[in-house]
């Protein structure tokens, strides 16, 4: 049989990959709403300045509908060891921390609190270099056609040619990262990215799990909960219903992408200036440096540029991903815990 952290593994992979293909429309327009200032002009009039609907249509015009999917493979190439990862070291390290603190149940906010941040510290670690390809994947630019006179021959017609994109794919990306930023550059943006990563993992997972008790709790709200009988019928467990997995993990989302937002605006920014760096367009500099240029630049709505987009993403996908968890426990046999 497969060992019980392998299956955690598993259906916290599948979870996240789930959820972040469902939104991978609102990722890829939060991500260029974040770092607009950097891809397009460095003055007042910024790519991405017309809101959201105007947003959609630019990409739309520009590169066609499959654009608001683009990025999406490496996505979840990045997102099922994140998941997969995040859920195996937060269920395996709560009895660890509770023993820790003295505690004889591991299932206490606070416990949940410090085991969610240490699960979102060791993916992060892990699964960064794919996270930073995805930045630069989502961000880059379409190449023009471009019309080329392929010899001096009048009256000859001109080629057109299509430019070779910068970065071509996952492993052309993290070779071509490695050779001109050294193998350092893959984690560039990593004290960031711990800084967002961290706290929305302590504060979504443990909120989830606080709420999930809480409407466990509440038998005036039946819609919230299910009856599950087990095979022998000797015994019946109440669970959160779909809708009440769906309330419980967007409300969890929300509340994490309010606190943490702004760091990872800057966390995007740090990450493709590598690839700006390389076409010598700007210097590096640190985050507090990239926050002062953003406060300078656009003031303090820079440090929220996006979060509209963010939210509407958070809601669907953080819900997403608990309910295609909780779904995954049942089929490989786990139960509910969280």
């Amino acid at each position: 049989s497969i060992p019980h952290s392998y299956k955690i593994l598993l259906a916290g992979g599948v979870a996240g990959s789930v959820s972040k293909t469902v939104t991978a429309p609102l990722s890829r327009l939060t991500i260029l709403f974040q770092v607009n200032s950097l891809i397009k002009h460095r003055g007042k009039n910024f790519e991405f300045a017309g809101g959201v609907l105007d947003a959609v249509k630019k990409v739309f015009r520009k590169e066609g509908f499959f654009a608001f999917w683009k990025g999406n493979g490496t996505s979840v190439v990045h997102r099922f060891p994140y998941a997969g990862i995040n859920f195996v070291m937060f269920e395996n390290i709560k009895p660890v921390v509770a023993k820790a603190r003295g505690k004889s149940s591991s299932e206490t906010p606070f416990t949940r609190f410090i085991s969610g941040a240490i699960a979102g510290a060791t993916a992060c670690c892990v699964c960064y270099p794919l996270d930073l390809v995805r930045t630069r994947l989502t961000t880059q630019k379409t190449p023009q056609p471009v019309a080329v006179q392929s010899a001096p021959i009048p009256g000859a017609a001109a080629t057109t040619v299509v430019g070779e994109p910068y970065y071509r794919g996952i492993f052309h990306a993290l070779q071509r990262i490695s050779k001109e930023e050294g193998y350092l550059g893959l984690y560039r943006g990593l004290g960031t990215t711990l800084g967002v990563a961290v706290p929305n993992l302590a504060i979504s997972l443990s909120v989830y799990g606080t709420l999930k008790d809480k409407f466990l709790n509440m038998p005036q709200r039946s819609y919230l909960r299910k009856f599950v009988i087990e095979e022998n019928g000797a015994s019946i467990t109440v669970e959160l219903s779909p809708l009440g997995t769906m309330m419980c993990g967007s409300t969890s989302g929300i509340c994490a992408s309010l606190v943490t937002f702004p760091i990872d605006v800057i966390r995007r920014r740090m990450q493709i200036e590598g690839l700006l760096e390389t076409k010598g367009e700007i210097r590096p500099h640190g985050p507090l440096d990239e926050v002062k240029i953003v406060l300078r630049r656009e003031g303090i709505r820079g440090l929220y540029r996006g979060l509209a987009t963010e939210v509407l993403k958070v809601v669907p996908m953080v819900g997403c991903t608990f309910l295609t968890y909780e779904a995954m426990r049942d089929m490989l046999g786990l139960g509910h815990k969280l």
